[in-house]
């Protein structure tokens, strides 16, 4: 298979690998207030996508999991937003841990 071809078709299964993220998002995100459980399942398999394809999940998918029970995350639900020193502060409310993210302030 020459190298062109052989990167045309990596190139092809990271698209899918995306979008098949993104579906299994959405699906989480309609599923969470019924059935917590099964969003919850949805978001092992963004991870289980992720790490088989070495790429990495969108930003907008990996700020509404957690980092450290990949719980999906609920704003007033199972999450806590605060904004705190030029920090999004963002506690996980099933396992406590809470993650920090930068943004920068309007002058």
């Amino acid at each position: 298979m020459p190298k062109a071809a052989r990167k045309q078709q990596k190139n092809l299964i990271q698209n899918i690998a995306v979008q098949r993220m993104w579906r299994l998002f959405e699906l989480a995100k309609a599923e969470f207030p019924e059935n917590p459980e099964r969003s919850r399942h949805y978001v092992r398999l963004i991870r289980n996508i992720s790490m088989r394809n070495r790429i990495s999940i969108p930003r907008e998918i990996k700020s509404r999991i957690c980092k450290h029970c990949y719980s999906f995350l609920v704003p007033g639900s199972n999450a806590r937003y605060r904004l705190k020193d030029g920090y999004i502060v963002i506690s996980c409310e099933q396992c406590g841990k809470e993650m920090r993210y930068p943004y920068k302030r309007l002058r």
